[in-house]
């Protein structure tokens, strides 16, 4: 502010006192028990002010050796005062000075917490001052950042601290009192200042110069006191030309703008200081703009009066009282200025305080001392129940990570199958391969690897749930396991594999558990999904980290991928480092798993079902059966047709559970003896001829319902839920007018089952579900025309796009009143896919498109390029968009054809080229360009369609579009350009195209900062390696990683590290999230690359990034023996700064109570 005088330096009272001393020898020497009141200061000004106020210093006293405050001992009132300065602000360093002070100094009763703060507008103005009290739910000061996250995602603030103690609280209502009879001392010892230090006068004591903007205004109004009218007028005219201007610097937070008027009356009475009692909130980080401060105000109710960053590290423990003198309005402007004034005459407000309590008071009190004393005597007496709460809250705060972690990966639950086949199994079958000598060598874990293989139906995945239990009672470790599963898409590929032992993986421990929520961070916190190659990579580290894995994989057969599941078996014996790691997978023995498995992992380790064994399983079963089952029970059944049954189905199965499970059902639905009879003389010979006769047996007025429902359950993207299936039952699409009829709904769900006797089955999962009975059925009815996927798509598409149509209602009452919903809504673009051969079908497509209504009524319930928003809103892409992003080559060329503007923009992928790229839509992306569509267009979440292209790594289409003219170095998107999103995801003959066309290595921009990045954090050494051959720099900076060294290192990638390192690169290179390669590799558990960093002279005290030292993001990271490793290469235990302040502290929040114990 104009006019301002120039600052004095605050050493003048320490030299003031120093001459003081020198003229007067005899200061005070007290002991250490004479000292009853601590007072606690921020900053040195602060400090400054606390001094002057000292009606007389003492001579100082020894310190012990572990106690590194500066003290300054004096009087006030009466009181024997002991003053201490913070190293640094935050409510860290607080608390740890509060606990030197009462150690050091053991009569201290209660203490002072003085200096300045932030305050609210219009509640308090510059120079007020702001003490500590209850008001409300509160206790005087809260913890403004420290909260809890509950249902439904609101933060919850959970730090209101500690009261002031009651001798403090009935001193203020005493002094509160007397400001109201007599008026405040504060300008009397303001005055006393200025006459004892004069040099302090112009900044410490003088508000002459100071300006509160608050205020502006009436100055206008007190030069123009003679004219009342005049004078209101001319303020309007000011204040409308000021805010224009944007001068008008504050927002009242409450907006009642009427009181800045009379607040400033009351402001503006002489120089006297106000004085407000009520709510501080405290917190480790500086509050500088409105917006977060006007936040925090209607957060804590509309009570906060003051922020401030130390008083809460002391009102816990430290029984205090807080007084703050106001210097700013905790906004952007964050002026300084004040900040003299506000310490002084806060210091004079706790002076004053002192004066109303009498030392003999004091002297009755608890020693602060004792009062930590006897809070760790209960701390001792209940460190069990403290354990456990702090275990579970670290378990609540690691569940919804858990959450997160589980959302992003959408892994399947593989219980679900293992429940079903147990459900299926009779007590004691399955024995005969637990005594196998085979079977013992591989669970002794003398053989990593066992396959079990057999025909169709002989229990498979029944035996598999055996072993899983065997090795659950006894045999130790964690015990992974995948059913694929013809019926879930999700269940079928190597990638759904490996995402559900990832995340089995993440649940086991900690030490898998970094791996995985690396990845997770390094794909924006799960904004990204990763890549395959990413799994398999994180998936093996995982196990590495574990010490005893058994891991079972049933049906191999049923995989759509077998040969990336193959090539991953291969990969695991191949690695000295799985040695742990035991593995035993069942399938058919079809000619690719002959051919290969055996090749792998020996002859020996191949065990085939024994099929006397098996049949000796099924006739034990099918005995069980005829004398347990109700079915066979009520029907009374003479012994001898009871023994013709076991003899028949039980003793000629031929190794085959399914087979005779099929015949049971079929008897147990005779009406009589005679046709009980009858079947048991004429059995189908196998599965499929008994697949054919289920078929016909099934009732002619429901025989088109039945096809439509198996069509669903063959070729549905996941399995259908009852009350789903019901629906598809309620559909009619045979007849015009096609309709949903509500009345056709089954009354009970059961009933589903009447429509395809022994092919379906109902599975408890988390909601019941209608599932194909076995493999064999499927590959059975994909045998029949009815069932080809074509003609299948057809009636699919019909079904879904009818129940659409017919439906009303808002997003949450669909999903509530028709439980097709959001399948139908989900899938049908998939069904249409495949079904554009039809006509009928594509000009259904395109009115369902076109129609407002249901366009509408689709994107409410769905949208493809926001698929996991549980509410996506209304369409945020055009018509076309969807076409193009759902494979819709026909509606999108008639769409087109009638006008749809092929570069509208909207939607995620920003226009339709991105959008068929993303995909990798070969022949959209090319009806697309013939039609116009700019092959440069920007916008959307990967910026143009070659950064969207690249990422997907579909080259015939970055090929197309480099050669329509593709600008190979566009920039914009989520990773910068193209070549930076090949590179992260590791193709590599994509960005050998693109540098081939002229891609810039060193072009910076996106998440990743540049290519070598990208690559290194992705782990993809080749990769690394080309872009090193072609120039890239080692060293360049950029990007939430900072360099590709710390990406790497955040990888646990140590071969890219040590590429870069030999390469040149920078050890101990700063910048990114976790400030050095160190850091990064600390917190991902990566003790080689730790190892290796620091051999190669990584700063084990270098400071930067989230966690602000290596020991720190360690001690976060849980990783034990790098914490270890660090400590013995000298790291600072004490080492200050970051989000959890120390090492021992970010310990003790990630809940690893094996570090905090090491640090201690």
């Amino acid at each position: 502010m104009a006019g301002n005088p120039p600052s004095q330096p605050e050493k003048s009272v320490s030299a003031q006192n120093k001459a003081s001393s020198e003229t007067s020898p005899c200061r005070k020497r007290l002991r250490h028990d004479a000292y009853t009141i601590g007072w606690v200061c921020a900053l040195p000004k602060e400090q400054t002010a606390a001094r002057v106020m000292l009606d007389e210093e003492h001579e100082p006293l020894p310190t012990p050796r572990n106690d590194h405050n500066a003290y300054t001992l004096g009087s006030i009132c009466g009181h024997n005062v002991v003053i201490a300065c913070l190293p640094n602000m935050g409510t860290n360093p607080a608390a740890t000075v509060a606990i030197s002070m009462v150690n050091t100094f053991q009569s201290i009763k209660f203490g002072l917490m003085v200096g300045i703060g932030g305050g609210i507008p219009t509640k308090v103005n510059l120079g007020d001052v702001v003490v500590s009290h209850p008001v409300a739910d509160y206790h005087g000061v809260v913890q403004w950042d420290m909260g809890k996250l509950e249902q439904g995602g609101q933060f919850v603030h959970t730090g209101s601290l500690n009261r002031p103690p009651n001798t403090l609280l009935n001193a203020s209502h005493l002094l509160k009192s007397n400001h109201d009879i007599r008026g405040s001392k504060i300008n009397e010892y303001l005055n006393d200042v200025e006459r004892k230090f004069p040099r302090l006068a112009p900044i410490y004591t003088s508000r002459e110069f100071l300006e509160d903007p608050l205020l502006v205004f009436e100055k206008v109004r007190q030069s123009r006191k003679e004219v009342h009218f005049l004078s209101r007028l001319w303020q309007a005219i000011i204040a409308i030309v000021a805010y224009l201007l944007g001068s008008w610097a504050i927002s009242p937070v409450n907006e009642e703008n009427g009181q800045l008027s009379d607040m400033a009356e009351e402001a503006r009475s002489q120089r006297e200081v106000r004085v407000h009692y009520g709510l501080i909130a405290s917190g480790n980080k500086v509050v500088k703009d409105a917006q977060s401060r006007d936040s925090l105000y209607k957060a804590f109710g509309g009570h906060l009066l003051c922020l401030e960053m130390e008083a809460a590290g002391l009102m816990n423990d430290f029984p205090c009282i807080v007084i703050r003198g106001i210097c700013d309005y905790a906004d952007a402007r964050k002026e300084k200025t004040w900040q003299e004034y506000a310490a002084t005459v806060a210091a004079a407000y706790a002076k004053e305080l002192l004066g109303c309590v009498h030392p003999s008071i004091v002297d009755a009190e608890s020693s602060a001392k004792a009062i930590l004393e006897n809070l760790q005597q209960q701390i001792d007496g209940v460190q069990q129940t403290t354990a456990a709460t702090r275990a579970t809250t670290v378990s609540i705060r690691s569940d919804l990570h858990a959450d997160k972690i589980k959302h992003w990966l959408c892994p399947s639950n593989p219980s679900t199958n293992a429940n079903h086949a147990r459900t299926l199994r009779h007590e004691g079958t399955g024995a005969w391969l637990l005594g196998n000598p085979v079977f013992q060598s591989w669970y002794s874990r003398s053989r990593r690897q066992l396959w079990l293989h057999g025909l169709a139906g002989c229990g498979k995945t029944v035996l598999s749930t055996t072993v899983l239990d065997h090795l659950a009672n006894g045999n130790g470790g964690l015990i992974l396991s995948f059913f694929f599963d013809f019926s879930d898409t999700k269940k079928q590929t190597y990638e759904g594999m490996l995402r559900s032992l990832a995340f089995q993986l993440y649940q086991g421990g900690v030490d898998s558990a970094n791996h995985l929520d690396a990845l997770f961070q390094a794909l924006q916190n799960g904004k990204d999904q990763p890549s395959t190659k990413a799994l398999g990579v994180v998936v093996l580290k995982m196990l590495v980290a574990q010490r005893k894995v058994s891991i079972v994989l049933d049906a191999l057969d049923e995989s759509t991928r077998r040969d990336d599941v193959l090539l991953w078996i291969e990969d695991m014996v191949s690695r000295p480092e799985l040695s742990h790691v035991s593995l035993l997978y069942t399938s058919r023995p079809e000619s690719e798993f002959l051919r290969r498995v055996p090749t792998l992992i020996g002859k020996e380790s191949c065990l085939p079902f024994d099929k006397q064994a098996v049949n000796s399983d099924v006739s034990s079963w099918v005995s069980a059966q005829l004398s347990q089952r109700r079915d066979f029970i009520e029907k009374s059944l003479s012994q001898d047709l009871l023994k013709k049954i076991q003899r028949k189905v039980g003793d000629g199965a031929g190794g085959m559970f399914r087979w005779a499970f099929c015949q049971l059902d079929s008897l147990a639905r005779c009406r009589h003896e005679a046709a009980m009879e009858k079947a048991l003389a004429c059995l189908p010979l196998n599965l499929n001829e008994t697949y054919q006769r289920m078929i016909e047996s099934i009732p002619t007025e429901m025989k088109n319902d039945a096809i439509r429902l198996l069509q669903f359950l063959v070729h549905s993207k996941r399995p259908l839920k009852l009350l789903e299936a019901k629906e598809v039952i309620a559909t009619q699409i045979e007849n015009e007018p096609r309709r949903f009829d509500i009345k056709r709904r089954l009354f009970c769900e059961t009933e589903l089952l009447d429509y395809c006797p022994g092919l379906a089955t109902i599975v408890h999962a988390a909601d019941k579900e209608l599932h194909l009975a076995h493999f064999s059925v499927k590959e059975y009815l994909l045998g029949r025309n009815d069932y080809q996927v074509t003609t299948a798509s057809i009636c699919l598409t019909r079904t879904c796009l009818t129940y659409l149509t017919e439906i009303s209602g808002s997003r949450k009452e669909m999903q509530r009143d028709f439980p097709m919903a959001e399948y139908a809504a989900e899938n049908w673009t998939c069904h249409a896919a495949l079904a554009q051969a039809s006509g009928d079908i594509v000009q259904m497509t395109i009115g369902f498109l076109e129609e407002e209504a249901t366009f509408q009524r689709w994107a409410r319930l769905y949208q493809a390029d926001r698929s996991l928003d549980k509410d996506p809103g209304p369409p945020k892409g055009s018509r076309l968009f969807y076409a193009c992003i759902s494979g819709l080559i026909m509606p999108a060329r008639a769409l087109i054809s009638k006008g749809a503007d092929v570069n509208a923009q909207g939607g995620r992928y920003g226009n339709p080229l991105q959008a068929a790229s993303r995909r990798g839509d070969q022949q959209i992306v090319k009806l697309l360009l013939e039609k116009g569509a700019d092959v440069n267009a920007q916008g959307g979440h990967y910026g143009n369609a070659l950064q969207a292209a690249s990422l997907g790594g579909h080259q015939e289409i970055v090929t197309l579009l480099l050669d329509k003219g593709a600008d190979v170095n566009a920039q914009g998107g989520h990773h910068g350009n193209a070549l930076h999103a090949a590179s992260e995801r590791g193709h590599e003959e994509i960005v050998t195209v693109l540098l081939d066309k002229g891609a810039d290595i060193h072009a910076q921009g996106g998440v990743f900062g540049n290519a070598l990045q990208a690559a290194s954090l992705g782990g993809h050494q080749e990769i690394v390696t080309l872009l090193l051959d072609k120039g890239a720099d080692v060293n360049a900076q950029g990007g939430d990683f900072g360099n590709a060294l710390q990406a790497a290192s955040l990888g646990d990638h140590q071969g890219i590290v040590t590429l870069l390192l030999d390469k040149g690169a920078d050890v101990n290179a700063q910048g990114g999230h976790h400030g050095n390669a160190l850091q990064a590799a600390s917190e991902r558990g990566g003790q080689e690359i730790v190892t290796v960093l620091l051999d190669k002279g990584a700063d084990i005290h270098a400071q930067g990034g989230v966690s602000s030292n290596a020991l720190q993001a360690a001690s976060f990271g849980g990783n034990q023996e790098i914490v270890t490793l660090l400590l013995d290469k000298g790291a600072d235990i004490n080492g200050q700064g970051g989000g959890y302040g120390n090492a021992l502290q970010a310990a003790s929040h990630g809940g690893h109570q094996q570090i905090v114990t090491v640090l201690l």
